[in-house]
């Protein structure tokens, strides 16, 4: 399928936001996460994907919003119920973090099984490595910190959420989606509300 054979304005253009890192947990409380976000350009031929795919199975979940979508690298938190300072020092071990800029590539989507939410994702097979050595380098930064508990690398499955929805699509390829990675993101993601506050950007240098 090619990305040029999209369409642009297909579908009325419905959003949501991301439940980031898919714990799945009902927390009611801004998520605080690490993350790489796709550039706008990139984001923009995501959501045009979504929407053909949304059209083409007959999905009635709303898309994630293009400012929301995220490759996520781990759960920091939930807003107000982190220990005093762990915010500052989430933020200074992110900046010690030494890694290349590097090249992430999605070719295929399928959904996710888990309850009656069903993530639609872009997942990757070799073009996600570069995510993992991030979040191991991140892992590594942040051992030390009180209350830092990221999930180990066993359950870390690299992907971008597209939407959920009640039906289930089984893996499908797509056009590659691909960008290059040059920073990494502290996101809080405001409950119910669609919306992402940047609390931390860090530029990747080898």
């Amino acid at each position: 399928m090619l990305n040029r054979d999209l369409p642009s304005n297909d579908a009325p253009r419905l959003w949501r936001d991301d439940d980031p890192v898919d714990d799945f947990n009902e927390v009611p409380a801004d998520r605080i996460f690490f993350a790489v976000k796709p550039p706008p350009a990139t984001a923009s031929s995501i959501a045009r994907l979504t929407r053909y795919l949304r059209d083409k199975h007959r999905l009635a979940g709303m898309s994630i919003r293009p400012d929301c979508l995220h490759a996520s690298l781990f759960l920091a938190g939930y807003h107000g119920q982190m220990p005093p300072g762990m915010l500052a020092a989430l933020s200074e071990a992110a900046s010690t973090v030494r890694m290349a800029p590097f090249r992430v590539s999605f070719d295929w989507v399928e959904s996710f099984r888990h309850r009656r939410r069903r993530p639609l994702v872009l997942r990757g097979d070799d073009g996600t490595d570069g995510l993992i050595w991030l979040y191991d380098r991140l892992v590594s930064a942040t051992l030390d910190i009180n209350g830092a508990r990221p999930s180990a690398r066993s359950d870390i499955t690299p992907h971008v959420t597209l939407l959920y929805d009640e039906k289930a699509i089984r893996e499908e390829p797509v056009e590659d989606i691909s960008w290059t990675v040059s920073e990494f993101v502290l996101v809080r993601s405001l409950y119910g509300q669609s919306r992402h506050i940047t609390l931390g950007r860090f530029t990747l240098r080898g």
